[in-house]
């Protein structure tokens, strides 16, 4: 079942858009603790843009890369004609190529989760560690093991307006450290309704195994915190943001 193809289309009205709202300011605050030497970034499994196109607006020349043709088709509508537009571009985020060398790299909205094993996220780490400059930045968040086990675990959340009904069904397995949320939407066309049905899942890994995993691709990480905070992060962080930096020497 391919994902973000029909989903891509109330992906936003979905309420997924105001994760994006919360990340932009997020962003600013993160980076002022850790500065990119530059203005020119890459984010990657950019989705609808919406903070792609933020960071274009604020002076950023943004390459915004993702891998579903959908999503970057609803990215472009909503960037419009602007001059300020990011560059759009549908790759898989392990093997992508950039024309030039970034200062900053971003994958938010636990995009990493969705790489179901090490040798999946490790590729993606190399990659971006290949296309940083020296000296360059990788900002990501990642869910937990704790935010599976307590928030998705055999969870039903429900989401209705007038013209879309969203049902979110998860489930954990604990074994395997691995969640899955089937979501089933009903999308209103006319007097009538189109089903929508997507499965995600996405794989926690111990902060241990992410902090080996990005010194193996040649990172240093400068922190981690408690998502959307400046706070470390603890046992009950259901979000952790890390900041990892290509060494400059």
């Amino acid at each position: 079942m391919a994902i973000y193809k029909d989903y891509a289309q109330v992906y936003d009205r979905s309420g997924q858009l105001a994760f994006s709202l919360q990340m932009i300011p997020y962003l600013s605050r993160v980076l002022e603790r850790h500065p990119a030497e530059g203005k020119v970034m890459l984010e990657l499994a950019c989705g609808t843009g919406t903070v792609a196109i933020a960071q274009a607006e604020a002076g950023w020349r943004v390459y915004a890369v993702d891998g579903s043709a959908e999503m970057l088709a609803e990215a472009r509508r909503k960037a419009g004609d602007s001059g300020t537009a990011p560059l759009w571009s549908q790759q898989d985020m392990r093997h992508f190529t950039l024309p030039e060398r970034v200062h900053l790299v971003t994958c938010l909205y636990d995009s990493m989760n969705y790489m179901l094993t090490s040798d999946d996220l490790s590729m993606v780490f190399r990659r971006v560690h290949d296309v940083l400059r020296a000296g360059g930045l990788l900002l990501f968040d990642m869910n937990t093991a704790w935010a599976f086990a307590t928030l998705w675990d055999e969870e039903t959340y429900f989401i209705d307006s007038d013209d879309l009904t969203v049902i979110m069904k998860s489930d954990y397995d604990s074994r395997r450290q691995r969640a899955t949320v089937t979501m089933t939407c009903f999308q209103r066309a006319g007097d009538l309704y189109r089903k929508i049905v997507e499965r995600h899942t996405e794989q926690a890994y111990p902060p241990e195994q992410i902090a080996t995993l990005l010194a193996d691709a040649g990172f240093w990480v400068e922190d981690k915190y408690n998502c959307f905070s400046l706070d470390p992060p603890t046992s009950s962080s259901n979000r952790i943001m890390w900041a990892a930096r290509r060494p400059a020497g």
